[in-house]
């Protein structure tokens, strides 16, 4: 081998580049924020309780009676267990009929659907709905 020929081999396998040192400290940083994240998600989050909110989806005739179909979220940091939900149809300031139902259980930052069965049309008055209870395992 010539001595031109070993320069030029020195000169491939030389040094880590700039590109090389970047892409490195980019990997190095996404794994300290991963970590941060993981912390944070296991730490800050998971002490609140559940956060439950009750909306109405859809009112539907079904054979003589009404479903009220409802969706029910958590936005809290811990599931929910028997999550019991009601509603109420209320007409000229007297309650006319309230239903329920049991969700077995909602996660945290999850959504669960339930139905309420109703004899009376819930649009022919002022339809409520909400939690009524639930356990925290």
């Amino acid at each position: 081998m010539s001595g031109s020929d070993e320069d030029s081999q020195d000169q491939g396998s030389g040094g880590t580049s700039a590109a090389e040192y970047a892409v490195g400290g980019l990997g190095g940083l996404l794994v300290l924020l991963l970590i941060a994240f993981l912390g944070y998600q296991a730490l800050a989050v998971r002490e609140s309780g559940p956060q439950l909110a009750v909306e109405v989806t859809a009112v539907e005739q079904v054979g003589a009676g009404y479903e009220v179909r409802l969706r029910v979220r958590n936005d809290g940091g811990t599931t929910a267990e028997a999550v019991q939900v009601s509603g109420q149809i209320v007409r000229d300031g007297r309650q006319v009929e309230q239903a329920s139902a049991t969700i077995a259980y909602v996660p945290p930052e999850s959504r669960r659907e339930a139905v309420l069965v109703f004899s009376a049309d819930p649009r022919d008055g002022e339809l409520t709905v909400g939690p009524e209870g639930y356990t925290v395992s």
